[in-house]
């Protein structure tokens, strides 16, 4: 996947700061898909975590 399409993944994941598991699971697969994690990627994923860290987004099992 395209670092353009995951970034995109990930900003409708956040849109209503809730994650779901299955979004995390479709954000994860998709950055592993390529055997790879590049820098790009796992700043992202950084980022997610300070996000949840820091209570900017909840993560839930389903969306409500």
């Amino acid at each position: 996947m395209e670092f353009a399409q995951l970034q995109a993944l990930v900003e409708q994941a956040l849109e209503d700061k809730k994650l779901t598991r299955t979004e995390l699971d479709q954000i994860v697969s998709a950055i592993r898909s390529d055997g790879k994690i590049s820098p790009e990627e796992l700043h992202l994923l950084e980022s997610i975590r300070e996000k949840v860290l820091h209570r900017e987004i909840q993560v839930v099992e389903t969306a409500d």
